[in-house]
């Protein structure tokens, strides 16, 4: 049965709401954590750089939800599932699977927590010190490591759509 379109207009500003305004949770749900991981990594790392995948996903989601609104009760009904259980990632199942394509996700994460732990924890650590040219060193740190692991994961991931011969 299809909703209002009215609602479905205004809930298809909001990533994920339109999909979920249609019943399909899993994708609504999905669409909204992606897009609340790329602002939560480009306010952690401040880099707006992280800002372009979330107008990527809006743009998507605005689409995708009259796509599914379209659709529903035909032959080209869309399945309710996570968006990337398509890339290989299934999180939610019990034994967490990773397809080994998967690996430049983990090295991401690597990254980030390397750069939380570092910022959050040893950084404060070293303040309580009071030794200034290790608290100038940290700083430095601090100021050019957001810029180095964008940097690094961009170098990564262009190398890997180089390589990739399929």
């Amino acid at each position: 049965m299809k909703k209002s379109l009215f609602l479905t207009f205004w809930f298809s500003f909001v990533p994920g709401a339109g999909q979920m305004y249609q019943q399909y949770m899993k994708r609504g749900l999905s669409i909204l954590l992606l897009t609340t991981f790329f602002i939560a990594v480009t306010i952690i790392v401040r880099a707006p750089i992280f800002m372009i995948p979330v107008a990527i996903i809006m743009m998507y989601s605005f689409f995708d939800t009259y796509n599914i609104r379209n659709n529903l009760d035909t032959e080209n009904s869309i399945e309710d599932e996570y968006i990337w259980k398509t890339a290989g990632v299934d999180i939610f199942e019990s034994n967490f699977k990773i397809v080994k394509k998967n690996s430049l996700f983990g090295l991401s994460l690597i990254f980030i927590g390397t750069y939380l732990l570092f910022n959050n924890v040893i950084g404060s650590l070293i303040y309580e010190t009071n030794i200034n040219w290790l608290i100038s060193i940290v700083d430095s740190i601090r100021n050019y490591l957001p810029s180095i692991l964008v940097s690094i994961i961009s170098i990564v991931i262009g190398i890997k759509f180089i390589s990739n011969k399929e």
